[in-house]
This record gives structure tokens, sequence and C-alpha cells, in this order.
């Protein structure tokens, strides 16, 4: 009874998530402003949550801080791949692309997913599948407001975007490995932070980080906690957890929210008014969530009463 409640209630974690990896342009914009680089930005958000991370399982559960040197591919799959990749394809693109067309090509990471999960864990394409990623991807396309940028893109550009996506998908295949091992969620984000930290300080300005904290230790110091807690820290952990309770493919989809926070903080914050055609991709990706977050009794029927 109880693991039916937590299969139930997944599918809104995994929105929850993708709605506070669609805060992460407000930090973004933020720290972009007092001079930060892009992966200096995602040094401290991965760094502020390592640290965030392994503080709670000291105090929480010591015994989730094991693990076996032998399973240390999984963590770095899901840091250093999942993380640090994803981050530098994406921001390559965005430097060579529009944001809008950016946005779009991580967007594809369910297309990714769904057809390694196959290939690896051998999990159904089910028509379920095909027709919430289409509808929920059609919804970001519209909500990108591409058709009114009018912006021209080369192909090495769409390439690196595309990069992105497929590295973005990679972070939920080495999660899956990782839990199919007996990981426990925290245990499984505490270590992709600590590789992915790792990994990101060879491209961080630290003496930036450093001036900047001195001139607003606590203003800047609490900033910093929260892009690390919001944007980096409780979604991963949210986004894994949901794993445990559902295949991959349904919950890359579902956090397709992120597009759709991502758009409505723009409106709020910095009044980015978003046109007829992305208040329709809004109501596209709400609609392909709730197909998706229905009950898995309703949605896989045959499979539930085996």
């Amino acid at each position: 009874m109880e693991k039916t409640a937590l299969k139930t209630v997944a599918p809104v974690l995994a929105i929850l998530a993708g709605c506070m990896w669609g805060s992460v342009g407000f930090f973004v914009r933020s720290l972009g402003a007092l001079g930060f680089s892009n992966m200096t930005i995602v040094e401290c958000r991965l760094g502020g949550a390592a640290i965030m991370m392994g503080i709670f399982l000291l105090l929480y559960d010591k015994k989730l801080l094991k693990i076996k040197p032998k399973d240390s591919w999984c963590f770095i799959g899901t840091g250093v791949v999942g993380m640090v990749m994803l981050n530098f394809f994406y921001n390559a693109a965005i430097r060579m692309t529009s944001l809008s067309l950016a946005a779009i090509l991580l967007a594809t990471a369910p297309i990714f997913v769904i057809f390694l999960a196959r290939l690896i864990f051998g999990e159904k394409i089910t028509r379920l599948k095909i027709v919430a990623f289409s509808v929920a991807f059609g919804g970001c396309v519209l909500v990108s407001g591409i058709f009114n940028s009018g912006s021209a893109f080369s192909f090495l550009g769409l390439a690196i975007g595309l990069a992105a996506g497929f590295f973005y998908a990679l972070y939920s295949v080495f999660s899956r490995f990782a839990i199919n091992k007996g990981y426990h969620s925290l245990t499984i984000n505490l270590y992709s932070f600590i590789f992915a930290t790792l990994v990101g300080a060879f491209f961080c300005d630290f003496p930036m980080i450093g001036a900047e904290l001195a001139k607003a230790p606590l203003s800047l110091g609490a900033f910093l906690f929260f892009h690390a807690l919001i944007a980096s820290t409780a979604p991963y952990i949210l986004f894994t957890f949901s794993l445990n309770y559902m295949d991959i493919g349904r919950a890359s989809i579902l956090v397709s929210s992120e597009a759709v926070m991502a758009t409505i903080l723009g409106l709020l914050l910095y009044r980015e008014i978003p046109s007829l055609l992305s208040i329709i991709g809004i109501v596209l990706v709400l609609a392909a969530l709730a197909l998706l977050s229905k009950p898995p009794k309703r949605i896989f029927p045959q499979k539930e009463a085996a």
C-alpha cells in the first residue's frame, strides 16, 4: 500500500524537480551581472550542493556516505558526464545559437532517454510515452518563442545543442545504474556533486568568488546558499528519488515543467510577457504532465495486474 502511494507521488516529485530547475535562469542572470563566468556559476551550484549534502548526511545517516570503490564509475557518470558535460555543451550552445533554440535542443533529452532505456534496461517504448513526449516537446518549442525570433543557427551549434540533450539524458541512465546497485538517492546525489565539483574546479574563477564575497559576505553568501539548494540540491534529490518508483523515460518527460516554470519566472521577475504561442505551449506541456501523472494502475493496467 505504501509502495503504491509512493508510485503515485513520484510523478509529482519529478515535476517539482523540473520547476526548481526552471529557476536556474534567475540565479544565472544575477551572478552573471556580477561578472561570474558560466563555469564559475556551475561550480558554485555544484560545490555548494556537495558541501550541503555532505553535512546533511553526516547528521542524518553516516551509512549513506559509504560506496564501493568499484561502483565509482556510476557517480563519475552522473557527476562528470551527466552534470558537468551537460552544462559545458549547453553553455556553448547558448553562445553559438539563440537561447530559444538551445532550450529546444536541451529538451530533446527524453528522446535519448527513451531509446537508451530501451537498449540498456529493456524499458518498453509505449504509445503513451511517444504521445506524451510529442505533446511536451511541441509545447517546449512554442514556449521557447523560436517562431518569434527568426534567429539563424550553425550546424555546429545544432550538434552541440543536441549533445547537451544527450548528456542530460545520460544523467538519468547512470542514476538508474546506481539505483539498481542499491544506492540511496541521497548517496547518488552526494557523490555526483563531489565528482562534478572536482572536475569543475579546473574551470572556476575562485579569486573572483572570494573578491565578491568580501564585498558582501552576508547577502552574496545567502544567495549562493539558496542557489545551490533550490537550483541543484533539492531538484536532483527529488528527481533521483522519483526514479525509484517510475521508469526513466517517463520521469525525463515530466521534468519538462522546467520550461514552463522558466517562462512564468520570466514574466513575474523580468516582465517577459509570453506570446499567444507561448501560452499555448504552456497548456500543451501541462497536458502532457497531467497525462503522465496518472496513477500507475491506470497507465499500465496489464503490468500492474501481472
